[in-house]
């Protein structure tokens, strides 16, 4: 009997230094991939700051155009920042604790944020063709026109 319990020890044991291993495993996976998101995200939105700037430079140099556009350019700067300087652990705290806190504010959150991702993902997914019998923008908009054509 004392084989058995000693047996049974063991096996949990190592049952749980396996989820630990594995735990550890898919947390530097899944860390990694976050990190290459991360600066995936930042470099995406330094490369619109830079086209920000490069569009200022198309304006007058004292012309509204060209502050706003300026102004559009060191903000996204700020933000790449920001996302650069992210912590990811620190990010996963604060959602799961707000989840606690709010759990009906955040599946309502999270189904927003599922139907605006689906809604954006729809909207920029290419056509075979514009005049698509399926209904693209084109036959959206003829569909609308307020005023006979006949």
């Amino acid at each position: 009997m004392t084989q058995d319990t000693d047996l049974e020890t063991q096996a949990r044991r190592h049952a749980a230094d396996l989820g630990q291993q594995a735990k550890e495993a898919i947390t530097g996976v899944v860390s990694k991939t976050a990190e290459a998101a991360q600066d995936h995200a930042a470099r995406e939105v330094e490369a619109t700051a830079n086209a920000a700037h490069a569009a200022a430079g198309q304006f007058l140099p004292d012309s509204i155009q060209a502050q706003a556009a300026q102004m559009v350019a060191s903000r996204l700067e700020e933000i790449a920042y920001s996302v650069r300087s992210l912590d990811f652990q620190d990010t996963i705290n604060e959602v799961s604790g707000f989840a606690r806190r709010n759990p009906v504010m955040f599946l309502g959150a999270a189904a927003l944020a599922g139907f605006t991702a689906t809604r954006f993902f729809k909207a920029t997914t290419p056509e075979d063709s514009p005049n698509q019998s399926k209904g693209g923008v084109l036959k959206q908009m003829n569909s609308e026109t307020p005023y006979a054509t006949s």
